[in-house]
């Protein structure tokens, strides 16, 4: 089984705690995910809230230098990725998560393409200098329309998870604007669970028809209204979002370890593979896990990779 996961905060936790890529308590690390036949990560590096603005390009620094001095290969170029499927190494594109890194300096963003990071998921929670995230009516402010413009010239594909639905529709008319794909690398149906950090159907197909993807959450408030989150209730949100959006358009965002609990059966990377399984048992043909597993994550990756 080959495996592209979206989103995951192992980058961040990895540099906390001083831990092993190799083998640590962490959810990902190269041993978890050693039974995949091809294995990349989308590696976010989280602004902590409690952190000012100032201090973000430092901190991002600080995580992926770490990153890479725990051994991680890190890939940035869509050669790269593909020598790194094609040669079964395990692979980390670095991403971040709240521009509010930028500090209200566009040049920042160029540092973070230096930096290798190639996706930015804009917003995390209420307002900041980039616009409103999903607790928030609120939408871009101009400088958040700027650094969407300036990332989309430098090959910076910007995210939409956590987005308020003005700020949703502000990043998606500047990516149409330019052909770019929207993507939501880690959310879930809003009509099937209800909250807020959800994707409503209409943003949905808004990704769909951009060639956008969607990433799977697997964080249990996102899947079910209940207390317990079930591997059948992952599979509730595969098959609504397939239904309005497309085979094409869904990809595994797990969030892990960047969360504080996972489905039942669900505890790190080497799991997934239980997924898969309950797929197949649940009428998923092996092409169709394979989609959403890995080719959707693959053609997404080779079409917006520098």
């Amino acid at each position: 089984m080959r495996l592209i996961d979206f989103h995951c905060d192992t980058s961040v936790e990895l540099y906390k705690k001083k831990a092993s890529l190799f083998e640590s308590d962490l959810m990902v690390d190269l041993k978890k995910t050693a039974s995949f036949d091809s294995y990349t990560q989308l590696a976010a590096v989280f602004y902590p809230p409690h952190l000012p603005d100032t201090d973000g390009m430092r901190y991002v620094r600080a995580v992926l230098d770490n990153l890479k001095q725990a051994g991680a290969a890190i890939v940035s170029d869509r050669k790269a990725f593909q020598d790194a499927v094609l040669n079964k190494i395990p692979a980390f594109i670095p991403t971040v998560e709240d521009a509010r890194i930028l500090n209200g300096e566009l040049d920042n963003a160029n540092l973070l393409y230096e930096m290798g990071v190639r996706f930015a998921t804009l917003l995390w929670r209420d307002e900041s200098i980039i616009g409103g995230a999903w607790n928030t009516d609120v939408g871009l402010t101009p400088f958040g329309k700027e650094a969407v413009i300036r990332f989309l010239e430098l090959g910076i594909a910007p995210d939409v998870s956590h987005a308020s639905v003005a700020s949703f529709n502000d990043m998606a008319a500047l990516c149409k604007a330019r052909c770019k794909p929207l993507l939501a690398s880690h959310s879930n149906a809003f009509s099937v669970t209800p909250h807020k950090r959800n994707l409503t159907n209409e943003q949905v197909k808004a990704i769909a028809l951009s060639g956008g993807v969607i990433g799977i959450n697997l964080y249990p408030p996102f899947l079910t209204c209940e207390k317990q989150a079930m591997l059948c209730d992952v599979i509730a949100h595969v098959r609504h979002l397939i239904s309005v959006g497309g085979e094409g358009s869904v990809v595994l965002g797990t969030d892990l370890d960047g969360v504080d609990a996972l489905p039942k059966a669900i505890s790190n990377a080497s799991d997934l593979s239980l997924l898969a399984d309950m797929m197949k048992k649940s009428g998923f043909t092996a092409r169709q896990i394979d989609l959403i597993f890995f080719e959707n994550g693959h053609r997404f990756l080779i079409e917006n990779l520098p």
